[in-house]
C-alpha cells in the first residue's frame, strides 16, 4: 500500500492553512445583519419608520456616490436598457439608481449597490449587483 509522501502533506497543509486565512481574513459582516434594512428610495426608508430628514439624506448620499462612481449615460431610455433602474443628475444625465442598507440610528448609506443586466450563455437577461462603496 503506497503511503503518501511527507511533501505532499506539507503541501497539503500549507494550502489548508492559506485558505483558512483568506477566508477568515477576506470576509465581511454585511451592515444589514441585525436590524438594517436595504431600500432605494425615501418612501421605502419611510415604509420602516425611519425619520422622513434622514432618509432624504441618505438617499442623496447614495445617489451622490452612484453618480461619482457608476456609468452615465445621456438619455434615461439608454440607461434602463443597461440598468434596472435610473435616475436624473443634476447635469441632466441618467445613473443607475443604487440601492443601500441603513441600519438603525445611522444617516449613513452602507452597502450601496446598483443592478446591471448582463446576457448568460443562452442569451437570456439576468441582473448582476454591482457593489459601489
Amino acid at each position: 500500500m503506497a503511503r503518501p509522501s511527507l511533501t505532499f502533506i506539507a503541501v497539503a497543509g500549507v494550502a489548508a492553512l492559506a485558505g483558512a486565512v483568506w477566508f477568515f481574513g477576506y470576509r465581511r459582516t454585511p451592515a444589514c445583519s441585525g436590524d438594517g434594512r436595504y431600500m432605494a428610495t425615501v418612501q421605502q426608508c419611510r415604509a420602516y419608520g425611519v425619520d422622513a430628514g434622514i432618509c432624504a439624506s441618505a438617499v442623496e448620499k447614495a445617489r451622490a456616490l452612484a453618480a461619482k462612481v457608476a456609468p452615465r449615460t445621456d438619455a434615461a431610455f439608454d440607461c434602463e436598457v443597461r440598468f434596472s433602474e435610473c435616475f436624473a443628475g443634476a447635469d441632466g444625465r441618467f445613473t443607475p439608481t443604487p440601492s443601500f442598507c441603513l441600519a438603525p440610528g445611522s444617516a449613513e448609506p452602507k452597502e450601496v449597490r446598483y443592478l446591471e443586466y448582463e446576457s448568460d450563455r443562452l442569451n437570456r437577461k439576468k441582473t448582476r449587483e454591482i457593489r459601489i462603496d
